[in-house]
Order: structure tokens, then C-alpha cells, then sequence
């Protein structure tokens, strides 16, 4: 086994453009959507200016993930934060959190296979939980962000979420409040992506599309 590292292409230019617009409009949102907070308010722009931006830029952020989904499941990305494997990520994650208590690094298992030219492992196992972490702060997002804005044609989230939330003198209420934990979530996880992001060293490859990897090629 080498211990080399080689120049890999780690994303295309289309990946990165999306991951930089959904950032974009999460910090849109952030900012629109503190403004017109009953709970948490933030007034840096007039409210009417607030409400307009938040809704332009919910809708254009719902696409821009709708359409990264796709391209995630098209381009092949997804095969890396697959279903199965979950359990083997969580097992990573508890070690990493024993090794950050105890003071040691984790070693990072990504690395590039240069005989087949392909990656061997292309992300740290804690990446496959952040994805479905991600995916379902996404989907509560949209859904709920909808309900808030066309009540009449997603009045069952409307239900939903006042069934979940029944204290609320409102179904709206409720929606909106798990809209607003939701989105306190993707802000959480976001200063949490950007740590591991940096830790590993994967920062310039989000900006560049390209990344020193470790090669990896196993001998017969």
C-alpha cells in the first residue's frame, strides 16, 4: 500500500455552483425569515420587503434542491451515502466523538484507488449521516415553508403538524413554529459542516472542484 497523495477532480463545476446557491439561499432565508419571526425577531430589512425576499427566495432555493437531488442521484454521487451505509457511519461517529473528548484526531478514510483511477472511499463516514440529516431538515423545510404559503393546496401538513403540535391555538402556528425549529437545525448544521469541512481538509475542494487525496491501491 502507498502512502502517496495524488490531484483528484473530488467535484465538477456544476456540484459546486449548486452547493454555493443553496448556501446562498439558506443565508437569504435566514436573514428574510428573522425579520418576519414572531419568535425570533431580527428586523435588518423593513417586514413587506422581508416577507416578499423570504418567499422569492424559498421558492428558488426549493428548486435549486430539487434540482441538486437529481444531480446528486444522476451524476452517481449517491452510491456514497447509500442506505446501508448508516449503521457503519454511526459506528464512525461515536468514534470520532471519543476522540475529539480525548483529545486525538480521527484519520480521515478517503482515498483514491490511481491503478482503477476512481476513489476507494470518497467520504467520511460522518458525511453519509449528515446527507440524511440534510435531506430530512430539506424535505421539512419545503413542505412546511409550502403550507405556510399555499394553506388551501398543503393543508395537510397544515394538519399534520397541529397534530404534532396541538398546544398551538393555530394549525399555521404549528407549521410555522416547526418551520422556524427546522431552520434552526440547518443553521446548526451548517456551522457543524463547515467544522468537519475544515478539520478535513475539504474546504478548497468546494471552491477549487479539486483535492490532494491519499492514494489508496490495494495489491493482489
Amino acid at each position: 500500500m502507498k502512502s502517496e497523495t495524488i490531484a483528484v477532480k473530488r467535484h465538477s463545476l456544476l456540484y459546486r455552483i449548486l452547493h454555493w446557491l443553496i448556501v446562498l439561499g439558506v443565508l437569504l432565508l435566514l436573514l428574510s425569515g428573522l425579520a418576519v419571526s414572531e419568535y425570533i425577531p431580527l428586523v435588518l430589512i423593513s417586514r413587506g420587503a422581508a416577507r416578499s425576499l423570504h418567499i422569492l427566495a424559498g421558492l428558488i432555493w426549493t428548486g435549486t434542491i430539487t434540482f441538486f437531488v437529481y444531480y446528486f442521484m444522476m451524476s452517481g454521487e449517491y452510491k456514497w451515502f447509500g442506505v446501508s451505509k448508516i449503521a457503519s457511519a454511526i459506528d464512525f461517529s461515536v468514534h470520532e466523538v471519543k476522540s475529539f473528548i480525548s483529545g486525538k484526531k480521527v484519520k480521515s478514510p478517503v482515498g483514491y484507488n490511481s491503478d482503477k483511477k476512481k476513489y476507494a472511499e470518497k467520504v467520511v463516514p460522518t458525511e453519509v449521516l449528515a446527507w440524511w440529516g440534510w435531506f430530512g431538515l430539506w424535505s421539512i423545510m419545503v413542505l412546511t415553508g409550502l403550507a405556510l404559503l399555499f394553506p388551501e393546496s398543503f393543508n395537510f401538513i397544515n394538519r399534520l403538524c397541529y397534530a404534532i403540535l396541538p398546544a398551538f391555538s393555530k394549525a399555521a402556528a404549528a407549521t410555522r413554529f416547526i418551520h422556524l425549529v427546522a431552520s434552526m437545525g440547518i443553521v446548526v448544521y451548517m456551522m457543524i459542516h463547515a467544522y468537519a469541512s475544515w478539520i478535513f481538509g475539504m474546504v478548497g475542494s468546494m471552491i477549487s472542484g479539486s483535492n490532494e487525496e491519499p492514494v489508496i491501491n490495494l495489491e493482489e
